[in-house]
């Protein structure tokens, strides 16, 4: 799948849960940068965790890391539940 069809398909996965979402693929892992939009500021708990079931069904099968942005200092951090455990891809 390229880049584009992957943010693609988050963007329709995720809905209105980002008001902006980029992603690229270096060394075979999909890196993901999302900014949560600002209707999502005020249950920032429940915006994170739908985040990571969207980029666990999205991106299922696949090594990937994602960084949701809440604000200008502050984000969460997520990756594929294989990532780095040795597993073949």
């Amino acid at each position: 799948m390229e880049v584009r069809n992957i943010a693609a398909e988050l963007s329709r996965s995720g809905d209105a849960l980002w008001s902006s979402l980029e992603c690229e693929i270096r060394r075979d892992r999909v890196i993901v940068y999302a900014r949560l939009s600002p209707h999502q500021a005020h249950d920032v708990r429940d915006a994170l965790v739908e985040s990571e079931r969207v980029f666990n069904s999205v991106l299922a099968g696949r090594d990937w890391l994602a960084a949701v942005h809440w604000s200008d200092r502050v984000c969460r951090t997520f990756k594929s539940p294989r990532a780095g455990d040795g597993s073949p891809p």
